[in-house]
C-alpha cells in the first residue's frame, strides 16, 4: 500500500477511504491512523459519499462492482487494493517470532484452524482465531478470550494484537475469501462446493487465491488436492497426506491413527488431512501428530457427539452449516424418540440456509422426529405445517427442546458461536 508506509504525495499525507463498516473497515482505518496514515471508514450500502479528496480506495473482494462508491473510484482512476492487502501491509511489521498462519477455503476453514491449533500446542503456545473467536491453546486445550469476532480479513489485526498481548508464539486465522499475505504458512481447505460473490460476478475461489497472490517471499502453502494448483505440499484425496479413520498417509508411509470412536470421521476428514499437512510443513514429527489426535471426539458444533446420563446429544450447530449437513446429521442422529433443533440464528450469520430446501428435506423427513423446533423467522411460516415449536435463536430453540429432557438430542442450527 502506497500510503502503509505515511508517504507523502505532493507534501501531504495519502487519504485513504476504506469502504464497508460492517466488515472491518472501522478496525482498518483506525490501524491506518495508528501509523500516521488519513484514513477514514465509510459505510458503503445506505449512503455515497464522495472520493474525490481520496487518493486511494481500500474495498472488500465481496462488494459488488456496482456499488455507487467502486464505480465512482474507478471514474476518478483511484487505485484500489482489497481488505486483505491492506491488513496484510498494515501487519508487516509483526514479529517475525511469532509464527503467523493462515486458513481459507470453501469449507473445513474452522476445524482445520482448530485441530493445527491443538496439535501444535502440545509445544507453542497457540492463538487461534475462527468462527468460534479468540481462543488461546497450551497443551492441546483453548481458553475462549473473546467470542463472536467475524473472520474477515480486518480481525486479523485484532488477533495479532491479542497473541502478543497473552504471548503467543503461534497465531492461527481462518480468514473468509483469501489470505492477507501476513502468513509463513497458508492453508487452502477446499474449493469443493464454490459460490458466486459480489453480486455474481465473481466465484469465492477466485478470491481465496489471494493467498497465492498476496502470499510473501519464503511463504509455504499446503492445499487440497482439488484446488488443482501446485502447492508446497498436497493433501485430502488425491493428495500427499490423507486421513484415513484409523490412520494418516505420508506419502508411501502409513501411520496408525486412533481417534474418538464417536467421531463422525466424514466431516473431519479434510480438516484432519489438512491440519496433519500444515504441521509437516512446520516440521513437527509425524508422531506428535499422531499423538495430539489421540482420542479426538471432535470440536462442539461441528458434529460432535456427547453422551452422559443415558442421553446422547448431536451437536451441529456452527456458521458453515448447510442444508446437506442438517441431512448428514439427520443421518447420524436417526433412532428413537430424537428432538431436532433445525433453523438459522440470523442475528450471528450474514449468509442463511437455503430455506426452500430445508423445508423439502424437513418434510420429506419429518416422521423420524418426534419433536421439532424451528429457529429463525424464516422458518416460522412452516411451523404450523410441520407440527413445530418456533424459537428466536439457538439459545431459546434448545431450552425448548430441553424441557422434555429428551433422550437424544440433535441440534443443527446456523449460527456464529
Amino acid at each position: 500500500m502506497h500510503s502503509s508506509t505515511g508517504d507523502k504525495a505532493g507534501g501531504r499525507v495519502s487519504r485513504v477511504a476504506v469502504l464497508d463498516t460492517i466488515h472491518g473497515a472501522n478496525v482498518i482505518a483506525r490501524r491506518m491512523v495508528e501509523c500516521g496514515i488519513q484514513a477514514e471508514p465509510l459505510e458503503v450500502y445506505h449512503h455515497t459519499a464522495s472520493l474525490d479528496a481520496f487518493d486511494e480506495v481500500v474495498a472488500p473482494v465481496h462488494l459488488p462492482p456496482d456499488n455507487p462508491h467502486l464505480v465512482q473510484a474507478k471514474g476518478l482512476g483511484k487505485r484500489i487494493i482489497s481488505h486483505h492487502q491492506a491488513v496484510g501491509e498494515l501487519m508487516g511489521s509483526t514479529p517475525d517470532d511469532l509464527v503467523k498462519i493462515e486458513v481459507t477455503g470453501t469449507h473445513s476453514k474452522t476445524t482445520t484452524a482448530l485441530l493445527l491449533a491443538m496439535i501444535l500446542s502440545r509445544q507453542k503456545r497457540v492463538l487461534s482465531h475462527t468462527t468460534r473467536g479468540l481462543e488461546i491453546w497450551s497443551d492441546g486445550r483453548p481458553q475462549l478470550l473473546k467470542e463472536g469476532l467475524s473472520i474477515t480479513p480486518a480481525n486479523v489485526i485484532l488477533a495479532a494484537e491479542k497473541a502478543q498481548a497473552q504471548g503467543a508464539e503461534a497465531l492461527i486465522c481462518e480468514i473468509s475469501l483469501g489470505g492477507t499475505g501476513l502468513a509463513q504458512l497458508g492453508i487452502l481447505t477446499s474449493f469443493a462446493n464454490d459460490y458466486r460473490i459480489a453480486g455474481g460476478t465473481k466465484w469465492a475461489s477466485t478470491a481465496k487465491l489471494q493467498m497465492l497472490s498476496l502470499a510473501r517471499q519464503g511463504s509455504r502453502l499446503a492445499a487440497n488436492a482439488d484446488c488443482r494448483i501446485s502447492p508446497d505440499i498436497s493433501f485430502a484425496e488425491g493428495g500427499l497426506v490423507r486421513a484415513q479413520p484409523d490412520g494418516l498417509i505420508y506419502g508411501e508411509e502409513r501411520l496408525g491413527l486412533s481417534l474418538g470412536e464417536d467421531l463422525d470421521f466424514a466431516s473431519y476428514r479434510t480438516a484432519i488431512s489438512g491440519a496433519a499437512a500444515a504441521a509437516e510443513l512446520l516440521g513437527l514429527e509425524r508422531e506428535d501428530t499422531i499423538r495430539a489426535l489421540e482420542g479426538f471426539g471432535g470440536f462442539s458444533g461441528r458434529m460432535k457427539i456427547e453422551r452422559m446420563d443415558g442421553r446422547t446429544v448431536f451437536d451441529s450447530s456452527n456458521s458453515g452449516l448447510k442444508v446437506n449437513d442438517i441431512e448428514r446429521a439427520l443421518d447420524k442422529a436417526r433412532g428413537p424418540n430424537l428432538v431436532a433443533v433445525v433453523g438459522e440464528d440470523a442475528q450471528t450469520v450474514c449468509e442463511g440456509l437455503d430455506i426452500p430446501r430445508l423445508a423439502e428435506l424437513l418434510r420429506r423427513r419429518r416422521t423420524e422426529i418426534e419433536d421439532l423446533v424451528l429457529v429463525g423467522e424464516r422458518l416460522r411460516p412452516l411451523a404450523r405445517e410441520l407440527g413445530a415449536e418456533t424459537a428466536q435463536d439457538l439459545v431459546e430453540g434448545l431450552e425448548k427442546a430441553e424441557s422434555s429432557r429428551p433422550k437424544r438430542l440433535l441440534s443443527a442450527v446456523k449460527c456464529f458461536r
